[in-house]
């Protein structure tokens, strides 16, 4: 009896339907480089892989569902909504709840994400969302005016959302934006990173987590980076008012992140003031920021974490070493008044931003033609026109119309010369180089141009065929002028160049300073 009775009970279990799981997707976009004429950004790529780590730690996300992309162009991203599509699809299929997570931080407008030279305009990335198949699409968007995404629904602090029904029942599409629709978002090197991402990072971890039930909600991260956000952002240019629309039924207990797992934590119970920010030494990045007089716990991964107390003229700083399993308490004794340039992080932030600065290199391969003028005496029987080679080194910064560059030649070819005594010859004519040019360039566009300054070193040779006559050679310092004009699109580019040199010593037996031109087409790749 008691065997048939188990027989039974199992076979009942295995007619119930099997109980829904749930599959996250996100999809991490960050781009430090906008249209030709955005300045560039210096942490957007590094905010995108802080939040795609954030989420794999504490997300409950999968690494083979997590798609980081930094400085990608709209084609890249479209493929990976593409990629993810099917892999939802079948999810939902065998009764998978899904959610989908998008997080974009670079450079926008009202109407469009910008990725590189390339756009997503915010009704593509709605459709992208929409098209997903999945049952909760979650964005969060760190872009200036990225709060012209949102509708008329959205666009204050938001309600107390006491929603109640459980998240698997949830369906729809949230948006939070960095921004108002007339906004710019900024970033900061005091930060690390964007002000949005720096504020909705450190809610994740645990400092918007209101109840303390160990999760981060959607409208518990809103609310702490709302607020947060216009404080921290108060005595800049411009406050910032993130935005939010959530067009979503059941939503209150959908959680971005739960922290109960966390291997490691920082605990702050309350009895400190003013504000303080966690430096990751292992990664090194900020990971939140938090006011001490409120008691609540960061998760953190285990490693090495300096906190710092910002005051005018210095940083009270405390190091913690967290292990695994390990929970470290903040204590006022534990914390040491140093200068603003010893603590952890400024080493590292200011070779960001030295880094950001520096002028960007183009290495560029030319070829084309150098000689004189086709009727003139130089042409006819001195040297004849022939083919070049080369590589140029050109900087400049991406903010500025000013370049410099570098570059070496070297060519040569068949012709024939015209003697009064000797008749027609054949030779072989060869030509060096090597040059520094400087100028000014068009705004940065799909198509430029660009004009400069140039001195040049440069020598000529020819060797007759027959071998009855020695080869000759003549070295020059030239000055000259170089133009280009060229399509440039993202990191490569292509043009035609065209230099005038003028020998300055002479060549001829008359002494005269003949002029020279040589003709390129360039192909370049910007670092």
């Amino acid at each position: 009896m008691p065997r048939a009775l188990l027989v039974l009970i199992v076979v009942l279990l295995a007619a119930l339907p099997a109980r829904a799981g749930e599959l996250r997707v996100g999809i991490f976009v960050g781009n430090d480089f906008g249209r030709p004429s955005d300045q560039p950004l210096i942490f957007a790529s590094a905010d995108a892989r802080k939040m795609h780590d954030l989420f794999l730690q504490f997300g409950h996300l999968a690494p083979q569902d997590a798609y980081l992309l930094q400085n990608e162009s709209r084609r890249a991203v479209e493929g990976t909504f593409t990629q993810i599509h099917k892999r939802i699809v079948d999810a939902r299929n065998t009764g998978d709840h899904t959610t989908l997570l998008f997080y974009y931080s670079g450079h926008g407008t009202e109407d469009a994400l910008h990725l590189g030279p390339t756009e997503l305009t915010h009704d593509a990335l709605r459709n992208l969302l929409e098209d997903s198949g999945a049952d909760v699409r979650i964005a969060m968007l760190d872009a200036c005016q990225s709060g012209a995404v949102v509708r008329n629904k959205g666009g204050t602090r938001g309600p107390a959302f006491a929603f109640k029904v459980s998240a698997v029942e949830a369906r729809g599409t949230a948006f939070l934006t960095s921004s108002a629709a007339s906004e710019l978002s900024q970033e900061s090197a005091e930060v690390g990173g964007g002000f949005f991402t720096h504020y909705l990072h450190s809610a994740l971890l645990g400092a918007g987590d209101a109840n303390r039930d160990g999760e981060v909600t959607l409208p518990e991260a809103y609310q702490f980076v709302y607020g947060e956000t216009v404080f921290g952002t108060q005595n800049t240019e411009r406050t910032q008012t993130p935005r939010f629309d959530f067009d979503l039924v059941g939503a209150g207990s959908i959680a971005l992140t739960q922290l109960e797992d966390a291997t490691a934590k920082l605990n702050l119970l309350g009895d400190l003031s003013g504000t303080y920010s966690v430096w990751d030494a292992s990664r090194r990045r900020y990971v939140a920021e938090v006011d001490g007089s409120h008691a609540l716990q960061l998760a953190v991964r285990p490693g090495t974490y300096y906190v710092h107390k910002r005051l005018p003229g210095w940083v009270d700083e405390a190091r913690y070493d967290v292990r695994r399993g390990e929970v470290r308490t903040l204590a006022l004794e534990d914390f040491t008044s140093v200068p603003y340039e010893q603590t952890a992080s400024r080493g590292e932030l200011e070779k960001q931003v030295r880094r950001s600065r520096l002028p960007a290199l183009s290495v560029r391969g030319l070829v084309g033609t150098r000689g004189f003028g086709p009727k003139s005496e130089m042409n006819a029987s001195y040297i004849p026109r022939h083919g070049v080679v080369g590589a140029e080194f050109r900087f400049h910064h991406p903010a500025s119309i000013t370049w410099w560059s570098f570059d070496l030649m070297a060519g040569g070819g068949p012709g024939t010369l015209t003697f009064a005594e000797l008749g027609t010859r054949e030779v072989i004519a060869q030509s060096w180089s090597t040059a520094l040019t400087g100028g000014i360039a068009t705004e940065p566009r799909l198509f430029r141009a660009g004009v400069g300054g140039r001195a040049e070193l440069i020598g000529f040779g020819r060797t007759f065929v027959d071998g009855d006559i020695p080869t000759q050679r003549s070295f020059s310092i030239s000055p000259g002028v170089r133009g280009w004009l060229g399509l440039h699109h993202q990191r490569l580019s292509v043009e035609l160049v065209n230099d005038l040199g003028l020998m300055a010593t002479g060549f001829t037996r008359d002494g005269k300073r003949p002029v020279y031109s040589t003709f390129l087409f360039s192909v370049g790749y910007r670092f």
